[in-house]
């Protein structure tokens, strides 16, 4: 497994060297582990679209509700066409006290030690402090202990994102890991992949479409977690009650939004942390909508709609169980679906159901690698390449002329030639082919390539100084440590950039009457994020 060999290989080697060594076939092999470590793996039958696992209320189902593929194979025998294999979680946590250097290591968040009015870790959120103060909650009955409570109580997340296969081509096949990061482990170790614990792979080809259902048998297993899972201690040699919450849920914005149940990035109220509203271009046949802070003026307004950047409407972790009620007492369809466009939320999340340790509104951080190095840097990049679906400047002198990204180009690859592969691996011609471009590379290229290569290349300085500006915010957002003050510092900086950016493209909507959707929003929500860290 470590050197990724074949099956077909391994079993020739067995082969060959049976006259001299007996190795067990990698069925015995996986069993033989499982008896010994005493975890074995789970299998759930799941649609061959990978749409949704047949677990709780689709259990029972013969047939995918979604796409109508059936589940089993043709025939007598009830063979399932595909499974998803589970690797339980509880096991993996109890052995990490199975070794005196792994327990030495897990009471890292017990004897943390928080700076006031610092953010050095987790444990510094409102989020987790509040939780501290709160009784555990499990299917909506309170147990005697609060969060956290004791020494070695674990707290972990959860991340869920799809990755795509063969050379990461747009469009192709994809598989989704669940993967769990131990937060009681220290920051330096916590994020190496060995570290990492994962629950299994949602099978491709496509993305799940019921997420939660794949997370089935994590929900139950977090409930237990919360009750207490008996676990025995090798430093003390005694028996303890183990618990264990869930702090955070993680992923890319697609994932997060089926967990949580919202209209997402396409709906008039798109932001799952706050209800700024969206508009779209009733002039074009394009409906698609665009979140500005400042609404265009209508015909016959007398005043122009505007939303303070610093004060933007937040959502709260009840709004869900209130438009619940609404939708409900909605009698038509159209209604419902009305409502829930107006309102952004489709119902109760689907994940997280039995414990409370999650607030929807404030315990779902936005990832900020989606939200910025695959997002706002690189939609930036296009724009100034001019290959941003298919708009052009309108008014503003912002693209730089092909010839010159010839050079950037060439300048970039040369560049890198001479840098450590330790702080960034090779970067191609991005000029060229940014296909094979991952986020490291254009968080590295922005922030430390970008200001160099740049400078003078734009017709006017206004558009570099913007540039330079994010950069220098992402610079600062990576800190290790932040003081409330820095926050609070960053906030109104990235307010000043977005009305700078909105001030740029409003003069290019009165031109074009086009609409720009994603970019606006990305950058509208970093303003909900740094809210939230308030």
């Amino acid at each position: 497994m470590v050197s990724n060999m074949p099956r077909v290989a391994f079993n020739q080697m067995r082969y060959a060297f049976k006259h001299k060594l007996e190795i067990n076939s990698y069925y015995s092999i996986i069993r033989r582990l499982a008896v010994l470590s005493g975890l074995e793996a789970l299998y759930f039958d799941c649609c061959p679209n990978s749409c949704l696992a047949y677990t709780g209320d689709y259990a029972d189902l013969d047939q995918c509700p979604l796409c109508d593929q059936t589940r089993f194979r043709e025939g007598t025998d009830r063979k399932p066409r595909r499974q998803f294999c589970y690797i339980p979680l509880i096991p993996r946590l109890q052995n990490l006290f199975a070794n005196p250097k792994t327990v030495k290591e897990i009471i890292y968040r017990f004897n943390y030690q928080a700076i006031p009015n610092v953010i050095s870790d987790v444990f510094d959120s409102e989020h987790y402090k509040k939780l501290t103060r709160t009784r555990v909650t499990v299917d909506g009955k309170k147990l005697a202990h609060k969060y956290f409570s004791g020494k070695y109580d674990i707290t972990f997340s959860v991340c869920l994102d799809g990755y795509l296969l063969y050379k990461r081509r747009r469009g192709g096949p994809s598989a989704t890991p669940i993967m769990i990061q131990v937060y009681n482990l220290p920051p330096e170790v916590r994020t190496l992949i060995f570290r990492a614990l994962c629950l299994g792979v949602i099978p491709g080809p496509k993305g799940p479409k019921r997420p939660d259902t794949y997370l089935h048998p994590y929900d139950n297993e977090c409930a237990e977690l919360a009750k207490g899972v008996k676990t025995f201690d090798c430093v003390s040699q005694s028996h303890f009650p183990l618990h264990g919450y869930n702090l955070f849920p993680h992923g890319d914005i697609i994932a997060i939004e089926k967990l949580l149940n919202v209209k997402g990035h396409n709906g008039k109220c798109p932001c799952r942390s706050c209800k700024i509203k969206a508009i779209n271009n009733p002039e074009s046949p394009d409906k698609t909508y665009y979140v500005p802070l400042s609404h265009p003026k209508k015909q016959g307004d007398r005043r122009q709609f505007t939303l303070d950047p610093l004060d933007l409407p937040l959502r709260a972790h009840g709004d869900w169980a209130d438009a619940t009620t609404q939708l409900a007492n909605a009698t038509l369809v159209k209604d419902r679906n009305a409502l829930a466009m107006e309102l952004g939320i489709k119902g109760m999340p689907m994940f997280n159901k039995r414990v409370g340790s999650l607030n929807y509104a404030r315990g779902v951080p936005w990832d900020f690698m989606h939200l910025l190095f695959e997002n706002v840097v690189k939609n930036l990049i296009y724009m100034w390449m001019g290959k941003f679906k298919g708009l052009d400047a309108g008014r503003e002198d912002y693209i730089i002329p092909q010839a010159i990204w010839k050079e950037i180009g060439k300048e970039t690859v040369d560049a890198v030639k001479d840098i450590p592969s330790a702080f960034v691996r090779s970067l191609g011609n991005i000029a060229e082919d940014s296909s094979y471009f991952t986020a490291e590379g254009w968080a590295f290229w922005f922030m430390y390539l970008a200001p160099i290569l740049l400078q003078g290349r734009f017709q006017k300085e206004a558009y570099y100084n913007h540039l330079c500006e994010l950069a220098d915010i992402i610079k600062i957002c990576i800190k290790f440590s932040l003081k409330h003050e820095e926050i609070d510092a960053l906030e109104i900086r990235i307010a000043d950039w977005v009305n700078e950016y909105e001030r740029f493209e409003f003069r290019r909507f009165l031109i074009q009457q086009i609409i720009d959707i994603h970019l606006e929003f990305i950058i509208n929500t970093m303003l909900s994020a740094y809210q939230l860290a308030r």
